[in-house]
């Protein structure tokens, strides 16, 4: 499967991308951000790329501009009885933050869920430090829904995790005002 738009094209992993994302995710900046607070090494990264495309409840893509890729985005514990699921997205090279590449991203991804997938909610968690995200996801149309008080420990303190998310309704009436 492979989505694209304008700019940016969203296509599956290959084991030979390892090479060019464990730089980043061991990059403390850019791990700030994720749920791995660990460095990974290579036989982590593949396992966990390959444990993804063994079920039905995972959808991985690798974020691509002009060739080069720069992030991942994907659905995540899809619950296809309820049609829900998890949107979890990181750009990992850091040249390529605030130029637009995750709204282009989430767009798509939404678009697929939606409309393709027939989901009726999809849902994410930021922690709260992360204010350019969470700017993205409101521009989105997500919704902060609820916070897990004190969850992520972060430099010294703990920080809230936000629970944000948007309804099917509500992303197809989005689309039709614009």
């Amino acid at each position: 499967m492979v989505l694209e738009n304008d700019v940016l094209k969203l296509r599956p992993f290959e084991i030979e991308d390892i090479d060019q994302i464990l730089p980043h995710f061991n990059d403390e900046e850019v791990r700030q951000y994720l749920a791995v607070i660990f460095p990974v090494n290579k036989l982590v990264e593949r396992n966990f790329i390959e444990s993804l495309y063994k079920d039905d409840k995972n959808i991985l893509l690798g974020m691509e501009v002009n060739g080069t890729l720069i992030g991942s985005i994907g659905l995540h514990r899809i619950d296809w009885v309820n049609r829900s699921t998890e949107l979890g997205i990181v750009i990992f090279r850091k040249e390529y933050w605030n130029k637009g590449y995750g709204t282009k991203a989430i767009d798509l991804m939404l678009k697929y869920a939606f409309k393709y997938l027939n989901m009726n909610r999809v849902s994410l968690k930021v922690y709260e430090y992360n204010e350019r995200a969470i700017h993205v996801y409101e521009k989105c149309g997500f919704k902060v829904e609820g916070r897990l008080r004190k969850a992520k420990f972060f430099k010294g303190r703990y920080w809230d995790v936000l629970v944000m998310g948007i309804l099917r309704d509500e992303y197809f009436e989005s689309r039709r005002k614009s």
